[in-house]
């Protein structure tokens, strides 16, 4: 779709929100567009501004980093932290107001102790909480909130959870009556931090869940999600993972999807799971429509791949195709500044048969229309 969005600053994430508003990040911070507009109409400076998404209640997260004194500590030092910003009415429905700051460690359940905390802020240390980056956001139908992050801490063995988690936050109750506050609920610790496997989380960019815009009435309660894994130290064969919330006997648990390493390829050229398939997925999307489809764009190979919920890539051929058994491939891109390449591709989002991505390198957002009509 032409012609592309320009005039952003290294655009890390884009996302189109229940209230069909688009959000951008950039270095200058959170920008809100209308998707028929080419500029922002509303623009908050926030310093790091990366991840975005929005709950069903239109408030908008966005992680960024905050500056922090902590008296207890030293209060001449100025901290240099990760935090989530939650924002209502960014849209104009009413006056925009900050209703919570998730700033860790100290919104980190598993280190509620002082001590805890204090032992992570230690600027002689490695694991200095400062070096830790919030790097994605999605919401689930109850309105929680997943968040993935990644850091320099990778204990199994500790109350602390791991800095390469997910963790799960909802929404305060005061005497039974939902709050706009949030406090952290679950920390997904059957994510393995260090050792690639089908259910690791090694340098996680990014976190998708099953529920999308446009809204509805009802959504389904599916805790599953994707993450994408973009560390580069480590060979990781499935850099894309599909993670399935299962109710048991014992409670929620999370597990691997290994239905998806069947790969019939009398039906497909492509694979999600196919090994090695991606070299540094930088963020995810799922399209809560009638296609299902999954997006992922990749910041290492240029290029926006395309999957169905099956694994396979591709979409099914068109009515009067000669080869009505074989699905399509659609991925592309390659490095430059064309219609179809890409400069470190760092967000993807989808809205009414519309695929956006932060294009970084470009400073640009893109637009690609789905359609059916095949060159």
């Amino acid at each position: 779709v032409q012609p592309f969005w320009g005039g952003f600053d290294a655009p890390e994430d884009v996302h189109v929100g229940f209230d069909e508003f688009v959000y951008v990040t950039d270095v200058n911070g959170l920008h809100l567009l209308d998707r028929a507009d080419l500029s922002p109409r509303v623009t908050i400076p926030l310093r790091g501004a990366n991840a975005i998404t929005q709950d069903r209640l239109l408030n908008v997260y966005v992680s960024a980093r905050i500056d922090t004194v902590i008296e207890s500590i030293d209060p001449n030092i100025t901290w240099d932290l990760p935090a989530i910003f939650k924002i209502k009415n960014m849209n104009g429905a009413g006056p925009l107001t900050y209703v919570d700051t998730l700033i860790f460690p100290f919104d980190d359940a598993s280190l509620s102790t002082s001590a805890a905390q204090n032992a992570r802020l230690n600027r002689s240390s490695n694991i200095n909480y400062e070096r830790v980056e919030i790097t994605g956001l999605t919401v689930l139908g109850d309105n929680t909130l997943y968040v993935t992050r990644k850091g320099p801490f990778d204990e199994t063995t500790q109350v602390a959870t791991p800095d390469n988690t997910v963790l799960e936050f909802a929404r305060i109750r005061d005497n039974g009556v939902l709050t706009d506050k949030m406090i952290n609920v679950r920390q997904i610790r059957s994510l393995n931090p260090t050792v690639p496997s089908l259910r690791s989380g090694i340098g996680m960019s990014a976190i998708a869940s099953f529920i999308a815009s446009p809204q509805r009435d009802t959504f389904t309660d599916d805790r599953s999600f994707l993450i994408a894994q973009a560390d580069q130290s480590k060979q990781i064969p499935f850099r894309v993972l599909w993670i399935n919330a299962v109710e048991t006997v014992d409670g929620l648990v999370f597990q691997q999807n290994s239905s998806l390493l069947a790969q019939d390829t009398t039906q497909a050229d492509g694979f999600l799971y196919e090994p090695n398939k991606f070299m540094e997925p930088s963020d995810i999307t799922y399209t809560a429509d009638d296609d299902s489809y999954i997006f992922v764009v990749d910041e290492g190979l240029n290029k926006l791949f395309q999957f169905q919920t099956n694994g396979q890539e591709g979409v099914p051929p068109p009515a009067g195709a000669e080869d009505q058994s074989r699905q399509i491939m659609v991925s592309f891109g390659e490095f430059g500044a064309g219609p179809k390449q890409f400069d470190q591709p760092s967000g993807v989002a989808y809205f009414d048969r519309v695929v956006y991505v932060a294009d970084k390198g470009n400073n640009r957002i893109a637009r690609f229309k789905l359609t059916s009509d095949f060159e």
